[in-house]
């Protein structure tokens, strides 16, 4: 029987410190939460140090103080289990009381001008924790503290904003030819049972190989860093050709 082998250790990938800044740039939502109330952010924005700004109603009990911010990370193509993993900030809630960034205010409330009816508050993070379902490597924890400074200093992922459209119409457009991928990839003379597409960073594309006996995660790296679309459907081109000699270009 094939088994899928584990996450290649060698292949380049994010830090937890880069993955903890995608996944709080991209969240859709954060639960925050302090010891008198808790929010469903749908909402926010981060500013370069890795400070988390929402908006509030006014009259919420969410008080200045030691608080959370919780991210769950899903992938966006449909698979068993769609969860990748859970960013938690900890630190101070306070209020944002100096002038914004161009366009958060906008960004955050809806208007560019202070009303009565929000409060504008910032969550200063001191403390960072991530549980990262993927790529699972012998030996390393799923779970880790992530230095502050680490955090701090770290950048997004550049494709961020592109898988979520991106990986969805390479499942359902082409999915015949992730299973060609990850065959030649594993050297297999048969493609795996079943094959979906789990993520895309600026390293590469990462696939969920699954078999009768269990599933693995399988990065194939681009042969060069790639910093937007453009970048991806050349350096993918150049996987596929690798791949499957013949297939073209993909749409």
């Amino acid at each position: 029987m094939r088994h899928p082998r584990a996450g290649t250790p060698s292949a380049p990938a994010l830090t937890p410190a880069e993955r903890a800044r995608t996944i709080i740039a991209s969240a859709s939502t954060l639960l925050v939460a302090t010891d008198e109330a808790s929010l469903d952010v749908h909402r926010h924005g981060v500013v370069p140090d890795g400070s988390v700004l929402i908006c509030a109603p006014a009259d919420l009990s969410l008080t200045t103080g030691p608080a959370t911010a919780t991210a769950v990370d899903v992938a966006t193509v449909p698979q068993p289990d769609r969860i990748r993993g859970t960013l938690t900030l900890a630190g101070w809630l306070e209020e944002v009381l100096e002038p914004l960034p161009a366009g958060m205010r906008l960004h955050l409330t809806g208007s560019a001008e202070p009303d009565r009816q929000t409060r504008l508050i910032r969550l200063v993070p001191d403390r960072v924790g991530l549980s990262w379902r993927c790529e699972a490597i012998a030996g390393e924890p799923a779970d880790r503290m992530i230095a502050i400074g680490d955090y701090r200093s770290s950048f997004p992922d550049p494709l961020l904003g592109y898988e979520a459209g991106w990986l969805p119409h390479l499942q359902a457009h082409h999915g015949e030819v992730l299973f060609e991928i990850a065959r030649h990839e594993l050297g297999w003379d048969e493609p795996p049972s079943d094959v979906r597409a789990l993520g895309i960073d600026r390293y590469g594309l990462v696939l969920r190989v699954r078999e009768a006996d269990g599933a693995c995660d399988l990065r194939v790296a681009f042969d060069q860093t790639v910093v937007c679309g453009c970048d991806v459907r050349e350096a993918f081109a150049r996987l596929l050709d690798r791949a499957v000699p013949g297939a073209g270009p993909l749409c």
